[in-house]
């Protein structure tokens, strides 16, 4: 029973943003918007949007399903140079696992880190839910799971130290997919 402040602006819509299918059955099932966490998931991006389609109930939230593919991307002009800019999410994503959540670091005291044989197979690990590369490589990676979860949207987070990078990603992505004419 939430009510607006002032009383005649309408409510925004209500996403379930998840990553288990649990949220996909859940936002199912009282009929609204699902948004799936790909870039931190280890629960199956395909089975859970496939599950929110087939068990959507239309209810007052929405007529019909409406789904959301969340996913980390990282995109440069080469894939080398995205894979160097990729060295501090990598290192960022490996300090999360063990319960440190800092600041991104820069891709060279990235790649200068001392890894150990057990980080470097939790960055291979993690490496399966990011995308990484030229344009044309991460959209030949990307597109076969927007294929296949049917997502309406997809939403792009490029989390890396630089910022200029990171703008210049979200250009690349934008363009590659038709989306901008500047790049």
């Amino acid at each position: 029973n939430v009510i607006a402040m002032p009383s005649d602006t309408p409510l925004p819509p209500i996403w379930l943003l998840g990553s288990s299918g649990y949220s996909a059955e859940l936002s199912a099932q009282v009929g609204m918007g699902f948004a799936f966490a790909h870039h931190f998931a280890t629960h199956d991006a395909v089975d859970a949007m496939r599950t929110y389609r087939r068990d959507y109930v239309s209810t007052g939230w929405r007529a019909l399903p409406y789904a959301i593919l969340a996913v980390a991307a990282i995109v440069a002009e080469t894939d080398a140079e995205a894979e160097k800019l990729a060295a501090s999410t990598d290192f960022n994503r490996l300090q999360r696992e063990r319960g440190q959540y800092a600041p991104l670091i820069s891709a060279e005291d990235a790649l200068a880190f001392p890894y150990t044989e057990s980080d470097r197979a939790i960055i291979a690990r993690n490496r399966a839910r990011l995308f990484v590369g030229a344009p044309s490589t991460v959209i030949e990676k990307l597109m076969p799971l927007i294929e296949a979860t049917q997502a309406d949207e997809v939403m792009v987070i490029t989390s890396v130290f630089d910022h200029a990078a990171r703008r210049r990603s979200y250009e690349l992505l934008a363009k590659a997919f038709g989306l901008s004419k500047e790049a």
